[in-house]
């Protein structure tokens, strides 16, 4: 299990995603089940705290933009 998994599955986390190294946009997108575009427009609404993104994305934000693989 990844840091970035632990930190997507605690909802008090206050992780930060680093949107400048592609390897932890990689992971944090993988460990959130969002994509790359869903990542980054939660950044630019909310910051890069995962809380923060998690509770943009469970409250409308992007969510409803993702579609099942």
């Amino acid at each position: 299990m990844t840091t970035e998994t632990r930190a997507a599955d605690d909802p008090r986390s206050h992780a930060i995603v680093d949107v400048g190294d592609a390897a932890a946009v990689r992971r944090w997108t993988e460990a959130l089940g969002i994509t790359d575009e869903a990542l980054m427009k939660a950044v630019q609404v909310v910051g890069p705290r995962v809380d923060r993104i998690k509770d943009y994305l469970g409250a409308g934000g992007m969510a409803g933009d993702q579609v099942d693989a």
